[in-house]
C-alpha cells in the first residue's frame, strides 16, 4: 500500500481476500483493482436484470484504508 501509517498496517493478502468477498456479495466480474492514495479503487461489471433481459453495468467504488480495515475485521 501507499507510504502511510494507515497503509502499513494493511497487508495485501487480506486486502484482497476483503474485496474478493465485497466483489462476490455485488456479483462483479471483469474487476480492475487499483491501489491509489488513500485507499483501492474497485471496478468491475455486474449483470443486472431489468425489463428488458439482461445488461452489463459498470460499477466503481472507492475503497478507503479505514473501508479496509473493517472489511477485514468482518472476514
Amino acid at each position: 500500500m501507499v507510504n502511510s501509517p494507515a497503509a502499513k498496517s494493511l497487508d495485501y493478502e487480506r486486502v484482497l481476500q476483503a474485496i474478493g468477498r465485497l466483489a462476490e456479495k455485488q456479483r462483479l466480474r471483469d474487476l480492475c483493482v487499483l491501489e491509489v492514495e488513500g485507499g483501492v479503487l474497485l471496478q468491475g461489471r455486474a449483470l443486472v436484470s431489468s425489463r428488458d433481459g439482461f445488461n452489463l453495468v459498470s460499477k466503481t467504488k472507492v475503497l478507503s484504508h479505514a473501508d479496509l480495515e473493517q472489511m477485514i475485521r468482518e472476514l
